[in-house]
């Protein structure tokens, strides 16, 4: 079909309509035409799966220069993004060059990889299962947690959320890992895009399972976001406060440590809301402030107390 498509205007002079039943077409057409069509067809799936093959030998050589590498990475994430290329990738014994870019000495090769990998993993649950079997999670927790290159980072953190986000088995096998201590550790950094990404990552798992939650409180979570609020307003602050805010919303233990005088949550935000009220930038932040105000407020809890 999608060749009848690409070619309805050569075969109707510019004006065809595309066939409601292709095979019918099929069918019908001349035994000439229709033995070509079939063998440029044949030629282009195998053509393609060459090209794979040919990619994976040029990663895996030693001799290859990191430029013909890079560009094959590049190539390989064009094809990659189709779920039954990513599927035969694998079955052709891909995978493994994927790992060795991940350990490579060049920050390229591992950003490339990490980032192929989160390609791959999208919506394609038999390449998550393949990618947390063979110990990709292990590898990509070491190059978040470790990496000195901060692009490896980043793009580590949105390989994990792509293989852990709406896939039960990665999230308990990140869980097993220690992941969730790795990602908080990337919150707290000065980096910029690891917060934001860390933040976003975090909040998604909370709405995806109440479990999360409640283990995110349990590991004390509510104090880390806590000492972030405590340095006048920034920008990274939106994605800290709308974490914090879904922990609150979620958890009940995560609320009363958010509520406890001693953390200092309500001082805190009190002292935000007044750097970013009126500033465009800081709207979204304003908001989730004042909803944790009204969740957080000591005034309430002593009230409720009383009676």
């Amino acid at each position: 079909k999608f060749c009848l498509e690409a070619t309805k205007d050569e075969d109707a002079g510019g004006g065809g309509a595309v066939p409601d039943n292709p095979e019918q077409v099929l069918e019908a057409m001349d035994p000439q035409q229709r033995s070509w069509l079939e063998d440029a067809l044949k030629d282009m799936s195998v053509d393609v799966i060459q090209q794979l093959g040919n990619g994976i030998k040029i990663l895996m050589s030693d001799a290859t220069d990191l430029d013909e590498k890079e560009e094959t990475l590049d190539c390989l994430e064009d094809w990659l993004g189709n779920i039954d290329m990513a599927v035969n990738f694998h079955k052709i014994g891909g995978f493994a060059c994927i790992r060795k870019c991940l350990v490579s000495q060049h920050p390229s090769l591992r950003t490339g990889a990490a980032h192929l990998v989160a390609e791959i993993c999208q919506n394609n649950e038999y390449c998550q299962d393949k990618l947390v079997q063979e110990g990709f999670l292990e590898l990509l927790c070491n190059q978040l947690d470790s990496d000195d290159d901060e692009a490896c980072r980043v793009k580590a953190l949105y390989s994990i959320s792509c293989l852990c986000r709406d896939y039960t088995p990665g999230r308990e096998a990140f869980s097993k890992l220690d992941g969730w201590s790795i990602v908080v550790r990337a919150i707290l950094s000065d980096i910029p895009k690891l917060r934001t990404k860390g933040c976003f990552f975090l909040g998604v798992a909370c709405d995806d399972n109440p479990k999360t939650v409640e283990e995110l409180a349990r590991m004390g979570l509510v104090q880390q976001l806590a000492s972030i609020l405590q340095v006048p307003l920034e920008l990274t602050h939106e994605h800290v406060l709308r974490l914090l805010l879904t922990l609150v919303q979620h958890s009940q233990d995560a609320r009363k440590e958010a509520i406890d005088p001693a953390l200092g949550i309500e001082s805190a935000l009190k002292d935000r809301l007044v750097e970013g009220q009126g500033k465009d930038e800081f709207r979204e932040s304003v908001a989730h402030i004042t909803n944790l105000m009204k969740l957080c407020s000591t005034k309430d809890e002593e009230e409720t107390a009383d009676r």
